[in-house]
């Protein structure tokens, strides 16, 4: 199970980041701090469309220019020049599309306690190139000999900063907007799924978390996002089923333990219905794939 476990469990720790970036990109790497600039990640031998991936650092990423369609933490969202991303520790990202002049500058720190929670903000050209001259200075920085981390920390930290009040500042504007009470309720719905899927698959939990009644909270998702809530969850539990399949070797029993469905055949028979796949050939033919 070795080969799929490097795919898909996705650290700069463990690949060579001149083939993740590309040959134009410039990489700087030590045990705090790696930092990318203009890296172009379509051509990287390690990430391809359509494969899940779990990201253990936090990081910070500005889209210079291209696009990409990708999931993070079940949430569909469309990246383009001045997106900015902030991921906590262990997000899980799916690329379902990507081009082929997608160029990316940023960082990934090893403190997990740096970003505490997955931000994407699209960003005015002037906030963009701030940002981004911000990050040329993290680089600078990174360079200087000897090497100040405490400066370098204090950096990372005033970006973190300048991201959160890019994301307040874009937060206001939907809020004027009339982005909806009802849309904000079903992004924290499936920011609590993807918090709790794992030992939460019930509508009370999560009608009582949002402070509203089962029946409403139903009503209000469903309207809302098209779907119904059982939809949310069980694509929830079905991601982290599929993540625990490509990249360990779990059984299938043991998975179904970690999940907490009852018992084993219960969670064939999700697994099965939500997928089209037994757990078994899923995770052969996602091996066969990733040959």
């Amino acid at each position: 199970m070795a080969d799929a476990k490097n795919i898909n469990y996705f650290s700069v720790a463990d690949v060579d980041l001149r083939e993740v970036a590309g040959s134009e990109s410039q990489v700087f790497s030590n045990d705090d701090i790696t930092i990318i600039l203009n890296g172009s990640p379509f051509y990287s031998p390690y990430l391809h469309e359509g494969q899940i991936y779990q990201l253990p650092e936090s990081r910070v990423l500005l889209v210079v220019s291209g696009e990409a369609d990708v999931l993070l933490d079940l949430e569909q969202h469309h990246f383009h020049a001045g997106t900015v991303v902030a991921t906590s520790h262990d997000v899980i990202l799916e690329i379902e599309h990507c081009s082929a002049d997608i160029k990316i500058c940023g960082f990934t720190v090893s403190d997990h306690h740096l970003i505490d929670e997955t931000l994407v903000v699209n960003t005015k050209p002037k906030d963009s190139q701030l940002l981004l001259r911000m990050l040329y200075l993290l680089w600078d920085i990174a360079h200087e000999e000897p090497f100040r981390s405490d400066c370098l920390k204090k950096m990372v930290a005033a970006i973190l900063s300048n991201v959160g009040y890019l994301k307040q500042k874009s937060d206001r504007l939907d809020s004027t907007n009339n982005s909806s009470r009802n849309e904000q309720l079903f992004l924290q719905f499936k920011r609590l799924v993807n918090k709790h899927c794992d030992t939460q698959r019930n509508i009370p939990f999560y009608a009582a978390q949002l402070h509203l009644s089962p029946h409403h909270f139903s009503t209000v998702i469903g309207h809302t996002s098209g779907h119904s809530v059982m939809y949310w969850i069980n694509r929830a539990a079905l991601l982290r089923a599929k993540l625990l399949l490509a990249t360990t070797d779990l059984m299938a029993y043991e998975i179904a333990e970690r999940l907490h469905f009852p018992n084993s055949p219960a969670f064939t028979s999700f697994f099965k219905r939500e997928s089209g796949f037994t757990p078994k050939a899923y995770r052969q033919l996602f091996l066969k794939n990733a040959i």
